[in-house]
């Protein structure tokens, strides 16, 4: 989808967004997962890349059969089949409580009633499952089967949004993914939130945080080039940019800036 960004109307995190398209294309549509597999996942996956904890997750669903089962076992016996995530240990306690949570409160194992709530609602309810925090409630509203209108911050989007200076520099992910949430544009639907966390995170693996941004399609202004600026300062830079850049597109439409052309000659500093 491309977003039309006329100056009254200017959202940052549209104009990042096309800006990410720009750089790594439309991000491919994903398998998504029943919302109950959807968050057994992300707990495993938390803090722990997709190579890891993809196969984690196939090992522990072949290890139960059914996810009514993590009920009734110990963290003993989980731990060992997620051996090589991060903190094992702490996924091990969560993922059985989360699920007898569930079972408690709704009388089965199943998460297809959010469907129908408030996602502030179901955000809530989620949350007070014992190891639920926004990023694993996100993504089980989001990327899942119920493909709800919620972002998925994790610690890689986290990562990009700090750099990019779209939050405040003392930020955790959990207010991040409030803020960036509420950030969105009004029109954005569910499968536009999904391909947001896609490439900020594309962002935040393959270009946040490295010792060069030579490739990150916000290098002109990218808080990793070697300016040391307060998070705020980075934010009205960026904001500069991508209205300078944006002005640039609307007034030479057949010209398609490149990503991470510099356009300080436009009357940025």
């Amino acid at each position: 989808m491309q977003y039309s960004l006329p100056f009254a109307s200017f959202n940052r995190l549209a104009a990042v967004h096309q800006c990410l398209i720009e750089a790594f294309g439309t991000p491919p549509e994903h398998m998504r997962l029943d919302p109950v597999s959807q968050m057994v996942l992300a707990i495993i996956s938390a803090q722990t890349r997709d190579e890891i904890s993809g196969p984690a997750f196939l090992r522990l669903a072949q290890h139960c059969g059914r996810w009514e089962m993590l009920a009734r076992m110990s963290p003993d016996e989980i731990e060992p089949v997620l051996y090589d995530v991060t903190r094992p240990e702490r996924k091990a306690i969560a993922l059985p409580r989360a699920v007898r949570g569930i079972i408690a409160r709704r009388g089965r194992l199943t998460l297809d009633f959010l469907a129908e709530w408030p996602v502030g609602t179901a955000i809530d309810w989620l949350e007070n499952l014992y190891g639920v925090g926004p990023k694993t409630s996100a993504a089980t509203l989001n990327l899942s089967t119920l493909q709800r209108r919620a972002l998925v911050v994790d610690t890689a989007h986290w990562r990009a949004a700090l750099c990019l200076g779209l939050i405040p520099e003392r930020a955790d992910p959990a207010h991040a993914a409030r803020m960036l949430d509420h950030l969105a544009p009004d029109e954005w639907g569910a499968a536009d939130m999904t391909r947001h966390y896609v490439l900020m995170k594309q962002l935040g693996k393959t270009c946040c945080g490295h010792a060069s941004s030579s490739s990150c399609p916000f290098s002109p202004i990218c808080a990793s080039s070697g300016l040391s600026v307060s998070r705020a300062v980075q934010g009205k830079r960026l904001e500069d940019w991508l209205r300078a850049r944006a002005r640039q597109v609307s007034s030479h439409p057949s010209v398609a800036l490149r990503p991470g052309h510099d356009i300080a000659s436009d009357g940025l500093s």
